[in-house]
């Protein structure tokens, strides 16, 4: 490993299998010649939590962000690649909660409200999180948002959410309410 991350350059695929089974927190990142959707080159963006995907997108040469997946960038990978792929570690994800459900770090929304959601409905993601939004935020807020997408499938409830988290719920309240008001989700009852 080097100071810029590990390389991964020997298959999307593989290198993702080898990063989830070491629980790998960071951004595995490349430059593509082309992608579906975009003129010329792009670069490919995958995020990970605990070696889980939690966002996939892909960005122009002039910043525009298109929203991708996994199956697709391992596709062009095996069929016009290997490309120079990179993992950019970060600081592990979140510490978990405390054995009455509480958040045992501090948590990353001081003037959230902490009134409730809907437990039963169901968040959908819609869209990205801003990137730039992101890069200005500190490390336990981001992995509580990418550990938050990571669970929503579009049929889990905020219920089932709970359950899967190692998050208080006030915590993922006021981080589904973030997401609402940056239009990252939609929340159907």
């Amino acid at each position: 490993m080097s100071k810029d991350g590990f390389d991964a350059s020997i298959g999307l695929a593989f290198s993702l299998e080898l990063f989830k089974r070491y629980r790998r927190n960071g951004v595995v990142q490349a430059e593509l010649p082309r992608a579906p959707g975009i003129r010329g080159h792009c670069k490919a963006f995958l995020h990970l939590v605990n070696g889980e995907i939690v966002s996939v997108y892909l960005e122009d040469k002039q910043g525009q962000r298109l929203s991708s997946d996994k199956a697709t960038l391992c596709r062009l990978d095996a069929e016009k690649g290997p490309f120079e792929w990179r993992l950019q570690l970060q600081p592990d994800a979140p510490e978990q909660a405390s054995p009455g459900g509480q958040w045992s770090g501090q948590p990353p929304f001081s003037d959230a409200p902490a009134s409730s959601l809907e437990h039963s409905a169901v968040p959908k993601i819609i869209s990205t999180i801003p990137q730039d939004q992101l890069s200005t935020w500190d490390s336990r807020r981001r992995d509580a948002f990418y550990i938050i997408l990571a669970n929503i499938d579009g049929e889990n409830t905020i219920e089932d959410i709970l359950g899967l988290v190692p998050l208080s719920s006030d915590l993922v309240d006021e981080s589904l309410r973030h997401l609402l008001e940056m239009k990252v989700i939609v929340i159907s009852a």
